[in-house]
């Protein structure tokens, strides 16, 4: 007997064997829970996963079930796997702000806060970390402190698009109107004319008494994309301010049809039909607030 186990090699202990059986198990969840995902099977590959990181921890198949959590709009848990990323890899800098962006949407920026000074203090030269700061001071109001932010953004990446509208935004919250232009004219300059900069410019040239370049970028917007209520409203309201009622009435018939408002329901709200279509879309636009200002 002797002889055989110095011939083949060492017998496995028991312990090896439940190694052994234990990555054998891991590796099988892991697999089952990662094509389940693809197939849109997303429960059972959290199921799976979350079976898997009990048998032993590991990075990849944590972060593959954080991402099923966002994907199934389980903010708390996929906060909850963000953390322990951060954690587990604590040079590492994606976590915390993959965990910042979680943070937002759960409005808690105490936490956001902490895990972008987190990802900071790991590479100070990141531009992320300012821009979801910028994010979390605006939605609070603070756009002094989103200026500020956005700025240090741009100034770590000098082409960071989405930084110069947040920026143009704050700037305009402010009044400080002209350089709100400087930003939003920066974007136009290099093509990066989304509905949301669009309608930015407009209400500049608006605030500006700029009417007919007003009028001109909010017909961009609609043109870019028919189905935003504010720009049937300043639109409509430039219309009226210069005495083009036929055009205001018709710009507000045109959202109503776009939008799916219902003509019935506008009725009997006062005796000017186009004041009342306009109250009308000014709710459903406060409702919506696309713009958070």
């Amino acid at each position: 007997m002797g002889f055989f186990k110095s011939l083949f090699g060492k017998e496995e202990t028991p312990e090896e064997k439940q190694e052994q059986k234990e990555q054998y198990n891991f590796e099988v969840l892991t697999y089952d829970g990662t094509q389940a995902l693809r197939v849109g099977k997303v429960e059972f590959g959290i199921a799976c996963l979350n079976r898997a990181l009990d048998i032993k921890e590991d990075e990849d198949t944590r972060r593959t079930l954080a991402s099923a959590y966002l994907h199934n709009d389980d903010l708390e848990s996929a906060q909850e796997q963000y953390e322990k990323l951060c954690e587990l890899c604590p040079e590492e800098p994606s976590y915390p702000i993959s965990l910042a962006e979680v943070l937002f949407q759960l409005e808690d920026y105490d936490k956001m806060q902490e895990a972008c000074h987190r990802a900071l203090d790991i590479n100070d030269a990141l531009a992320m970390p300012h821009y979801q700061l910028a994010k979390m001071a605006k939605a609070q109001g603070n756009h002094e402190q989103a200026v500020e932010e956005a700025s240090a953004a741009i100034s770590a990446k000098e082409d960071y698009a989405e930084a110069y509208q947040l920026r143009a935004e704050a700037l305009f919250a402010l009044k400080q109107v002209e350089d709100a232009e400087r930003d939003v004219d920066f974007l136009l300059e290099h093509s990066y004319d989304t509905d949301e900069v669009l309608q930015q410019k407009a209400l500049i040239c608006e605030a500006q008494n700029k009417d007919d370049d007003a009028i001109l970028y909010y017909n961009k917007v609609l043109k870019e994309n028919p189905f935003v209520p504010s720009a049937y409203i300043g639109l409509s309201g430039i219309y009226k301010k210069l005495g083009r009622e036929e055009e205001a009435k018709k710009t507000m018939e045109e959202a109503i049809e776009q939008l799916g408002v219902n003509p019935e329901e506008v009725k009997g709200l006062g005796d000017d039909e186009f004041v009342s279509m306009e109250e009308y879309m000014k709710n459903a636009y406060n409702a919506l607030n696309p713009f958070g200002l």
